[in-house]
C-alpha cells in the first residue's frame, strides 16, 4: 500500500508542483488561444480576475472549499497538516487532530466534517471523518485506500484502492467493487446528481494520466476527452455545483521551449465539445475547487521564484550572486563589472552592474529570451529571442538600451551566440527548416558575409575557445564531444560520454580545459576535459541543490571570479481565487 500512496502523490507533484514556467499571469479571456477548438460557437468560460489568497509559502495539495473557508493539505515540514483559511481575510489555522500526518479528501455537504486519510502503523491509508470544530476523528468502517469522496447528499462514499474503484455507504458499510482500471486510480468525484463518477487513472510506466467516467452502478465505464491533444496529462477534476461543467487540470508545452505549464480547463455537460481553457499560463494551476455559486474557482497556483547562487569553495556552500535576483542565464561582461540575465518569471532580458544596481530592462512584450552574451567591448548583448509560434532567432541589443536587431534575416532557428575576441565575428548554431539541417555558422560584421564552419553539419552547442584556436561542439547523438582546429580546419573526436553528459560547456580562461555540467553520470557534478586529453575529471559534486528547470533545461555558468553559478528553485505554491464567467 505504501507504493500506491507514493505513486499517487508523485504524479500530482509532477503534474502541478514541479511544473514551473516563465511569465506573468495571463487571463485566458484576453488571448486568442482561449477559443475552443472543435466546440460549438458561443461564449466560453473565462477568468475575469485572479486574486492570491494565501501567502505562507508551504507546499500544498488537496484543496477543498465552501463559501466561508478553505481547507488545504499543507506540508510545512515533513508531515502533512490540514490548514483552515477563513474567507475573506485569509486567516490561517491548523485543524486539530490526533494524527501525526493526514490528508484532506472531501468536505461533507453540511460542511461540518472532513473526510481524511492517515497512514496506520501497518502502512495502510485509513479513512476517517474529522470534525472541523472539535477535531474529533471517527473511523469510516474498516475502509482504506488512496482517495475518496462523498456523494452530494452525503449518503454514499466512493474511494480508490490501487487500480480499483469502490462504492460504500458514508459510514463505510456495504463496500463493493465498481470498476478496475488499467492503472492507479485517484481523485474520484460523484456528479452532483449522484448518477456518475469521474476519476483519474495514472499509468506510471508511461508517465500519463487520463480522465474516466463510470455510472454509479458500474455501468458504461469509458475514457473522456476523445482525441483531445492533452488527454494524456488530464487529471484531478471537480464538478461545478450545477453539474454543467467539470473543471480539471492538464499540462501542455509552452511554444518554442521545453517548459510545461499546467492549466485549468472546463468540460461542459456536452461531452462531445472540446474542453474550454480557463487559465493559459505561464503560471501553473491545479487542484480546482469550484464555489457553490459557480462564480469562483479556488485553485493551487505555482509561482516561479528562483535565486541565482554561486558556489563559494572556501565556505563550501552556495551563496546568492545578487541578493533578491530571480533570474537565469547570467552572463558577465569582459571586465566583470556588468551582468546580463533573463528575469524569472517574466522571461525578459535585463542588464545591471555586477552588484545588482543600475538595472535596465532590454526586452518586453510576449517575447521570451535566453542565453545572453556580452560583446567583448561591452556595448552589445547577443541573445536568443523566443516568440510564440516562431523560430528561435538571435538578436543584438545595445547594453544601454535600444531596439533589438536580428543577426540574420533567414528562416530557421539560431542559438548559442559566440563572439570572437575582437568582436568582429559572431559564431552560432543554426537549424534550417528548409532542409539544411543543423550546422555551425559564422557572421562577419564588417562584410555581412555568412559562412559555415567546415564539417559542422549535425553538430550543436558550439563553444569558441578564448584564444580562438578551437571550437568545441557535440555530436548529433549527444555522446561525442568534438574539437575543431582553426588552423587545420578539421574536426577530431575529443571525448566520448553517455548521452546528455555534457551540458552548458564553458572554456577555461586559458583555453586549456572545457568544463561542463554532468547530469547523467552518478551524482550531478561539474567536470572538465583537457585539450589533448580524452577523458573528463570531476571538479566537484553539486550535492544538495534544488535546481530550477528553465526553458533550456538546468542552467549553469561561471561568474567573473571563476565560481560556478546555478539557479536555485524557490517557487511557491499558494491558493488563488479565480473569478469566473461560466455561461
Amino acid at each position: 500500500m505504501r507504493k500506491e500512496h507514493e505513486d499517487g502523490d508523485l504524479k500530482i507533484r509532477l503534474v502541478l508542483a514541479g511544473l514551473t514556467i516563465f511569465g506573468m499571469i495571463v487571463l485566458a479571456g484576453t488571448y486568442q488561444g482561449n477559443m475552443v477548438r472543435g466546440a460549438a460557437s458561443g461564449p466560453a468560460p473565462r477568468v475575469t480576475a485572479i486574486t492570491q489568497v494565501t501567502h505562507d509559502g508551504y507546499r500544498k495539495e488537496n484543496l477543498l472549499a465552501d463559501d466561508s473557508q478553505l481547507y488545504v493539505t499543507e506540508l510545512p515540514q515533513s508531515n502533512r497538516v490540514i490548514a483552515k483559511v477563513q474567507l475573506p481575510g485569509a486567516n490561517r489555522s491548523v485543524v486539530a487532530s490526533p494524527f501525526a500526518s493526514l490528508r484532506a479528501l472531501d468536505l461533507s455537504p453540511d460542511h461540518s466534517e472532513l473526510l481524511v486519510s492517515s497512514r496506520s502503523a501497518s502502512g495502510e491509508n485509513e479513512f476517517w471523518t474529522l470534525s472541523v470544530v472539535q477535531g474529533r476523528p471517527k473511523r469510516v468502517g474498516d475502509l482504506d485506500g488512496r482517495d475518496g469522496a462523498w456523494s452530494a447528499d452525503g449518503k454514499l462514499m466512493v474511494f480508490a484502492k490501487g487500480a480499483t474503484l469502490y462504492v460504500a455507504s458514508a459510514t463505510g458499510m456495504d463496500s463493493h467493487e465498481l470498476y478496475t482500471a488499467g492503472g492507479t486510480v485517484f481523485a474520484p468525484r460523484f456528479s452532483p446528481d449522484g448518477r456518475r463518477i469521474r476519476f483519474t487513472v495514472s499509468d506510471t510506466e508511461q508517465n500519463t494520466t487520463s480522465l474516466w467516467e463510470v455510472g454509479r452502478d458500474g455501468s458504461s465505464p469509458h475514457p473522456l476527452l476523445g482525441e483531445w491533444p492533452y488527454k494524456k496529462t488530464a487529471c484531478c477534476g471537480n464538478w461545478t455545483a450545477d453539474g454543467q461543467y467539470y473543471i480539471f487540470q492538464a499540462s501542455q508545452s509552452m511554444p518554442n521551449t521545453s517548459l510545461i505549464v499546467t492549466s485549468l480547463w472546463a468540460l461542459s455537460a456536452d461531452e462531445d465539445a472540446a474542453p474550454a481553457q480557463i487559465t493559459a499560463g505561464p503560471m501553473s494551476f491545479g487542484n480546482p475547487s469550484p464555489a457553490p455559486d459557480n462564480k469562483k474557482i479556488w485553485a493551487i497556483g505555482v509561482q516561479p521564484v528562483v535565486e541565482v547562487v554561486k558556489y563559494d569553495a572556501a565556505k563550501r556552500k552556495y551563496v546568492p550572486l545578487i541578493p533578491g535576483l530571480s533570474a537565469t542565464d547570467v552572463d558577465f561582461s569582459a571586465d566583470g563589472k556588468w551582468v546580463s540575465y533573463v528575469a524569472i518569471p517574466e522571461g525578459t532580458l535585463w542588464r545591471s552592474r555586477a552588484n545588482g544596481s543600475d538595472r535596465l530592462q532590454l526586452t518586453s512584450g510576449d517575447e521570451r529570451t535566453a542565453l545572453p552574451r556580452w560583446s567583448p567591448d561591452g556595448k552589445q548583448i547577443a541573445f536568443v529571442s523566443m516568440k510564440p509560434g516562431e523560430s528561435w532567432k538571435l538578436y543584438t541589443v545595445p547594453a544601454n538600451g535600444g531596439a533589438p536587431h536580428p543577426i540574420v534575416q533567414e528562416s530557421g532557428s539560431q542559438i548559442d551566440a559566440n563572439w570572437s575576441a575582437d568582436g568582429q565575428q559572431l559564431m552560432f548554431g543554426d537549424y534550417s527548416r528548409d532542409g539544411g539541417g543543423i550546422n555551425i555558422r559564422l557572421l562577419d560584421f564588417k562584410t555581412g558575409k555568412l559562412t559555415t564552419i567546415p564539417g559542422s553539419q549535425g553538430l550543436f552547442s558550439p563553444r569558441w575557445s578564448p584564444d580562438g584556436k578551437h571550437i568545441a561542439a557535440i555530436s548529433p547523438d549527444n555522446t561525442t564531444l568534438m574539437l575543431f582546429d582553426s588552423e587545420t580546419q578539421k574536426w577530431s573526436t575529443w571525448m566520448k560520454e553517455s548521452a546528455g553528459s555534457v551540458n552548458y560547456p564553458v572554456w577555461s580562461a586559458d583555453s586549456k580545459y572545457l568544463y561542463f555540467d554532468d547530469l547523467v553520470n552518478g551524482l550531478e557534478a561539474i567536470r572538465r576535459v583537457k585539450v589533448g586529453g580524452t577523458s573528463a575529471e570531476e571538479v566537484y559534486e553539486l550535492e544538495t541543490l534544488e535546481r530550477y528547470p528553465g526553458a533550456l533545461g538546468l542552467w549553469s555558468g561561471r561568474a567573473a571570479d571563476g565560481s560556478w553559478m546555478f539557479v536555485r528553485d524557490r517557487s511557491t505554491q499558494e491558493v488563488y481565487q479565480l473569478s469566473m464567467e461560466l455561461p
